[in-house]
């Protein structure tokens, strides 16, 4: 039996104002789906990016922005919104309050594809080791 102790998981700050830790992930023993928690300050974001797999996210606390392939909405605590795989995605936290979800997505490797950034391909939580954020290929 694998189980996770949510205190236990320590924060990995992104970027200034935007935290993360994950629960579920092939570094913990997940085979199938990754959840995580972000906690976003007021105007921070999760720039446009994609991924293969379906991503939930949920609202928890705060007011996000929330934009799926071309189409926005203003999104708050009790909204999940599900993601497509392979949409391009990104959101932003709005108002006085942080942005505070929680993701599960279909894959317990996060990668993340941004758009600014074509060449680059992010893996979060890939080995048992390890559940930092790298930088795993470039492409010309």
């Amino acid at each position: 039996m694998i189980v996770v102790d949510h205190e236990k998981t320590e924060w990995e700050e992104w970027r200034p104002g935007v935290r993360s830790r994950a629960w579920a992930t092939a570094a913990s023993g997940a085979r199938q789906v990754r959840i995580a928690e972000q906690i976003l300050e007021p105007g921070n974001e999760a720039p446009p990016h994609w991924h293969y797999f379906e991503e939930n996210i949920t609202v928890v606390a705060g007011l996000g922005r929330f934009t799926i392939d071309g189409e926005t909405r203003e999104i708050g605590p009790g909204h999940t919104v599900i993601v497509p795989s392979m949409a391009v995605h990104g959101f932003a936290s709005i108002g006085e309050e942080s942005l505070h979800i929680i993701a599960s997505m279909g894959w317990p490797i996060n990668e993340m594809n941004y758009v600014a950034q074509p060449e680059a391909v992010y893996r979060v939580g890939e080995t048992v080791d390890s559940g930092r954020r790298r930088r795993l290929t470039e492409t010309s």
